[in-house]
């Protein structure tokens, strides 16, 4: 329900408060000059903006979103876009008042739908001040990377590529800058192809949405194809003041690239991330954690040090995900780090190191996590089969190879059941004695 009267809220706010402001129709003309002159045009307005046709943006057109607006191109029957925008740096770009200082106050509400992006540098899709967020049925392709100002452990400069970038990450990467991006947030049934020349030097994502406040966020329904990196990272996203926050990520369609870059560590490139990386106490921190749910996701991680879900966080909830291993001497299937964590009905195919490995890292304890009938009938591990570090953690189910380092787990040989069906009662029925 929580979700419900959220999204309800930003259908309003999108489309009653613009509505004041006159709708914009803009045609590409091919022309970068007179394309980004005239999208910022129409953008400046607020309201409606629909667009037309073919835009080209050049090698470094940006237009800002500092206003609530609704940008819609067209889709053919299928929802495929028809509507394309070449080129570009951080084409569509909500910034920061401050790149350096948390806002005063809340950023636009922002949709965007229906566009197909080719050719952008870094990102076409960057959203650092946003107060409400949609992106839904858009298609990104053949992204430059571009040199960030992330440095690399060797202090070189991290190069980027991602379709679509949330939050204060690549404009403030020392630190989170609270209130940047909050409200309801829902990323959708897009397409990220994120194929790169040179998938060892560029961190590549798919969707990139760390260091939100009080985010309601839903990422779902979307496709990812080939990140160097991560397919979906979702990182040090914080409750508000008055403990609102929550993430769902249900759906998704993953496959990783062959091999990516090393950095922050070397498990790599991986499908979903999930959880506190940058902060690790903030996952154990009751008041700060944001309440995460995974369901129904397909991942392949096809690289020697793939994960297909890694985690950092306590509470999580992970049900019905599918994921498939290549064979990486150092690969994982699923890796949980934090506690108290409810994993049930996800299956683990394929060949990797282990199907489930439970691990303390930092300030997450790997403690009181259960892990129900987790079906790997065609998993391979070249080490075994799960892994438990931490403390009085419970598999339910069958795991014939399983190596317990920590202390107090167990496992409970129950299989799924279900129960008979629930014949209605008669005038027979007698209570039992």
């Amino acid at each position: 329900m929580r979700y419900l009267v959220s999204f309800l809220i930003l259908a309003l706010l999108c489309t009653a408060a613009p509505a004041l402001a006159v709708e914009g129709l803009v045609t590409g003309t091919g022309d970068p000059a007179q394309d980004v002159a005239n999208v910022q045009a129409a953008l400046d307005k607020g309201g409606t903006v629909h667009l037309r046709g073919t835009f080209d943006f050049g090698a470094e057109g940006r237009v800002k979103i500092t206003r609530n607006v609704r940008i819609l191109g067209q889709a053919d029957g299928s929802g495929l876009p028809l509507t394309t925008i070449n080129g570009g740096s951080w084409t569509l770009y909500a910034p920061l008042p401050h790149d350096d200082a948390p806002p005063a106050g809340t950023g636009p509400i922002i949709a965007v739908r229906s566009l197909h992006f080719d050719g952008a540098r870094g990102t076409p899709l960057h959203f650092a001040h946003a107060g409400g967020l949609e992106v839904v049925g858009c298609e990104v392709e053949n992204v430059i990377p571009q040199e960030s100002a992330i440095e690399r452990n060797d202090g070189d400069k991290l190069s980027v590529q991602a379709g679509i970038v949330i939050g204060n990450r690549l404009v403030h990467p020392k630190e989170p800058l609270k209130g940047a991006v909050t409200g309801t947030l829902l990323i959708a049934e897009n397409r990220f192809y994120m194929i790169n020349d040179h998938p060892d030097m560029v961190a590549g994502f798919g969707v990139l949405a760390d260091w939100t406040t009080g985010a309601e966020m839903t990422v779902r329904d979307n496709i990812v194809t080939r990140a160097s990196r991560n397919g979906i990272e979702v990182l040090d996203n914080a409750l508000d003041g008055k403990g609102r926050g929550a993430i769902v990520i249900r759906g998704n369609r993953i496959a990783t690239d062959d091999e990516g870059i090393e950095y922050p560590h070397k498990f790599g490139p991986n499908g979903i991330v999930a959880g506190w990386y940058f902060d690790t106490t903030g996952g154990v921190d009751f008041g700060r954690n944001n309440r995460i749910s995974l369901t129904g996701n397909r991942i392949e991680g096809r690289g020697e040090n793939s994960t297909g879900l890694l985690l950092y966080a306590n509470d999580l909830v992970v049900t019905c995900n599918d994921v498939i291993m290549a064979g990486g001497d150092g690969a994982r299937g699923i890796v949980q780090t934090g506690s108290r964590g409810f994993f049930a009905n996800n299956r683990v195919r394929g060949k990797a190191n282990y199907a489930l490995y439970c691990y303390p890292f930092e300030a997450l304890s790997a403690t009181a996590n259960t892990f129900a009938w987790t079906d790997l009938g065609l998993f391979t591990g070249s080490r075994g089969q799960a892994l438990l570090g931490g403390k009085v953690n419970v598999v339910v189910g069958s795991v014939p190879s399983l190596i317990d380092k920590g202390q107090g787990n167990r496992v409970v040989e129950t299989e799924p059941c279900s129960l008979p069906e629930a014949d209605p009662e008669g005038e027979s029925w007698e209570p039992a004695e």
